[in-house]
């Protein structure tokens, strides 16, 4: 190898590497922007909602729209009250999964439940689900309750109300200790979809059926993270967060959500090859990549000098607002 070319190579490594971190500290800022997007509009929403009040009419809005309320929880252990925020959350994402029902973001319902001062209470019950699910947009909402059974057992309840009736149906349940408790929320998961009328494709199942973490810690950090969100601390939920995915690095639901939560970044990229929760690669992934496994984009040769590529990297598995630009530049062997 000429001279030139030993000398080159590191700096261009250096250079290009401090170009790829940027970009990918860029996009995670702009994450942070569009979670603050959505809460602002979430919040003047809720207050636009509330003050037309009278004049809404639930009858309008369509069979499938679904909200999930946090769930109430009853347990003497304390470091379980969370867990009602955390599995109405991951409920919220199973639900999604079907693709057949249009449910509310969380947002807008932690917003709303703000602005109605029903935070502090922790739950919707069927006296206020009505006018909860009439505010946030709702046809039906999703009514829980997690207890403490005998023998280490933990019980999870839902019900569903409609909000133009106020009827409420006959409730569904599942039970497991709480090292398997993401198996009871799946099972519940899949018998409101069926209470609900959907009927799911194998490939909508299996996705359901997915657990987003197997790590108890790791969960219940989520759960507070997500406990705090419903508050406005959205300090303390991106630190909880970021104890979720310390304790489980592959947890890409806490990622996601972290991205999303106003001032949030992720506090490690994930693993190379490691997807979101939703099917789509994080942009974290880039940045783990090393810079000899990237695929390089070559425009012609420059003479006499090292060949150089720059090129814009179209990936449909990345977010519609992501955009990452990847410039490589080698020299001959």
């Amino acid at each position: 190898m000429p001279a030139r070319s030993r000398r080159t190579r590191p700096l261009l490594r250096r250079a290009f590497g401090r170009l790829l971190l940027a970009l990918t500290a860029a996009c995670a800022s702009t994450s942070g922007t569009t979670g603050s997007t959505r809460l602002n509009e979430a919040e003047t929403a809720a207050r636009v909602a509330v003050a037309n009040e009278r004049s809404i009419n639930a009858a309008t809005f369509p069979e499938r729209t679904v909200g999930v309320a946090p769930f109430a929880v009853s347990a003497a252990d304390t470091s379980l009250g969370a867990l009602g925020y955390g599995l109405a959350d991951i409920l919220i994402t199973d639900l999604q999964r079907s693709g057949q029902l249009q449910i509310v973001d969380r947002i807008r319902v932690d917003a709303l439940l703000r602005e109605v001062q029903l935070v502090e209470a922790g739950r919707v019950d069927p006296a206020t689900a009505p006018r909860v699910g009439k505010l946030v947009g709702a046809r039906r909402l999703v009514l829980g309750a997690i207890s403490q059974r005998p023998g280490g057992q933990l019980a999870i309840d839902a019900r569903v109300a409609d909000v133009v009736t106020g009827d409420v149906r006959a409730g569904v349940s599942a039970t497991a200790p709480l090292a398997d408790i993401l198996a009871a929320e799946k099972e519940l998961a899949l018998r409101l979809l069926t209470q609900l009328g959907v009927n799911l494709t194998p490939a909508a199942r299996a996705r359901i059926e997915e657990r987003p973490t197997r790590n108890i810690a790791a969960l219940l950090a989520y759960s507070r993270a997500v406990r705090y969100e419903v508050r406005g601390d959205y300090t303390r939920a991106a630190t909880e967060y970021r104890t979720a995915l310390r304790l489980d690095p592959n947890f890409t639901l806490a990622n996601d959500k972290l991205n999303q939560v106003p001032g949030g970044a992720p506090a490690t990229p994930l693993r190379a090859g490691t997807e979101r929760s939703d099917g789509r690669a994080s942009v974290a992934r880039a940045s783990s990549v090393a810079v000899d496994r990237l695929n390089p984009v070559f425009f012609s040769p420059l003479a006499g000098g090292p060949r150089a590529g720059a090129g814009s990297v179209g990936d449909p598995t990345f977010p519609s607002q992501t955009v990452i630009v990847l410039i490589t530049i080698t020299t001959p062997p």
